[in-house]
């Protein structure tokens, strides 16, 4: 799932449970180096068919780490204004008595 960009895959599998001691030659290929645990079972998956979803029923979300990236423009703009707006006169100081 991609919510910022309003991306899903969905995938359609058929899968298989096969127990360690019924294919012993399978779990040993899948052990990997350095892995110290007994691997009890594989579980293969046959993809039948995959698709992207409609990005329109997908709402955005975002981690705080990228909204803040996002917001930095803004955030920018903002202190270029208030900078702005400081160097000007208020407006009942425009006003004669």
């Amino acid at each position: 799932m991609d919510y910022p960009n309003r991306r899903r895959l969905k995938i359609y599998a058929r899968i298989e449970v096969i127990e360690a001691k019924d294919a012993p030659e399978l779990i040993e290929k899948l052990q990997g180096p350095g892995y110290d645990a007994r691997v009890e079972r594989a579980i293969p998956l046959r993809v039948e068919f995959f698709d992207w979803n409609c990005p329109k029923n997908i709402t955005p979300r975002y981690t705080l780490e990228e909204i803040e990236e996002l917001i930095v423009p803004l955030r920018m703009r903002i202190e270029e204004l208030e900078a702005e707006l400081a160097t000007r006169p208020k407006a009942d100081e425009n006003l004669t008595p």
